[in-house]
């Protein structure tokens, strides 16, 4: 059965029971490890007299016109707010039981305690003991750390924020097969026929092979392109800097403040510049096919423009759906700033 107005092609589940009036929103990709958003309004007064919060909500876009098999988005309703003519609703990912207010919390002493796991081994364990227990609310099949180094070690603290413990050691891992030009993991979401599947992902090098091809005459519509500053000054052990070339732009800066070792924080000083430095432009572009491409992709803009043309990494994703049809802009090459990033920035 198909929503009241026939020109949507998307199809909106909210607990497995599908949801018929008609409806439009808003599919957030954010990137950089922050999580999915659904924001959608239904055409339907009624739902707010429905127990919808932490309710299981996935959206089909069905670019091809054609049912697909596996969401877009799945998630959990966290807001929902009714008017006079409709309800809207705000989802996020399902990585979200693992943090915020709603999201479990763990210890961590000299007596109970992660050390010698790997990120991966981590997450698996939180993930089957604490979310799992009844049924699969986060698939573990497509989860994996073989290459990634680091470990859980020295985490201590009571109530922690499990989410924000994964980040902050993902944060600090990076493959220097290639020492000029690191590449960062991020944790992802991988949506499959039955559930929603957490993954780490490691950034691919620009000299693979890209998955996509775009062109003013396939699938482009609309390119804008800045240039950036990256990173290239880090203060760090009450003074000390770390400048990278004359900086004949001027400087973008940074300071890391919880490593004693000098030596230690002056490598990761070195590291965290030579990671911004590929990440020296900014492009927005809007599409016409390919709204399912993943974070982490490559893809190559075929444009006359040198500035542009080439191959790029998808850092974040918008989509919109309606009765207008479906539109979706990408960000490539400078990752999304993460709030808390902000926020630390205006307080310093």
């Amino acid at each position: 059965m198909r929503q009241e107005n026939s020109s949507f092609r998307h199809r909106l589940f909210i607990d497995d029971e599908e949801v018929l009036s008609s409806s439009d929103g808003t599919i957030s990709f954010t990137g950089n490890g922050q999580l999915n958003t659904l924001n959608v309004r239904i055409n339907n007064v009624d739902l707010q007299y429905y127990t919808l919060f932490n309710k299981k909500i996935e959206l089909f876009l069905n670019e091809s016109g054609t049912d697909d098999s596996v969401p877009l988005f799945r998630g959990f309703v966290k807001r929902f707010t009714p008017s006079e003519k409709d309800v809207s609703l705000y989802a996020l990912d399902v990585r979200s039981v693992l943090t915020g207010n709603d999201g479990i919390k763990i210890n961590s002493t000299d007596l109970k305690n992660y050390d010698g796991k790997t990120v991966g081994q981590f997450i698996y364990e939180i993930v089957t003991d604490e979310v799992n227990y009844n049924e699969t609310v986060i698939g573990l099949d497509m989860l994996t750390d073989t290459d990634i180094g680091g470990k859980m070690t020295g985490i201590r603290g009571k109530n922690l924020d499990v989410y924000k413990v994964i980040e902050e050691k993902i944060n600090t891992i990076l493959d220097k097969s290639d020492y000029s030009k690191p590449l960062s993991y991020f944790v992802d979401v991988k949506e499959g026929n039955e559930y929603s599947n957490i993954v780490i992902t490691k950034e691919k090098p620009l000299t693979n092979n890209p998955s996509y091809t775009f062109s003013y005459g396939n699938g482009l519509q609309r390119v804008s392109h800045k240039k950036v500053l990256p990173l290239n000054t880090v203060y760090y052990n009450d003074g000390r800097v770390l400048k990278y070339t004359n900086r004949p732009s001027g400087q973008t800066t940074t300071s890391i403040n919880d490593i004693e070792d000098v030596a230690e924080a002056r490598k990761m000083a070195l590291e965290q510049i030579l990671l911004a430095q590929q990440e020296n432009s900014e492009i927005r572009i809007d599409v016409s096919k390919c709204y399912d491409i993943g974070l982490g992709n490559l893809l190559f803009l075929d444009v006359p423009d040198d500035n542009v043309h080439g191959i790029h990494r998808v850092q974040a994703k918008k989509i919109k759906f309606g009765k207008k049809g479906i539109s979706c802009q990408l960000r490539l090459n400078k990752k999304p700033v993460k709030l808390s990033q902000y926020i630390q920035k205006q307080d310093d």
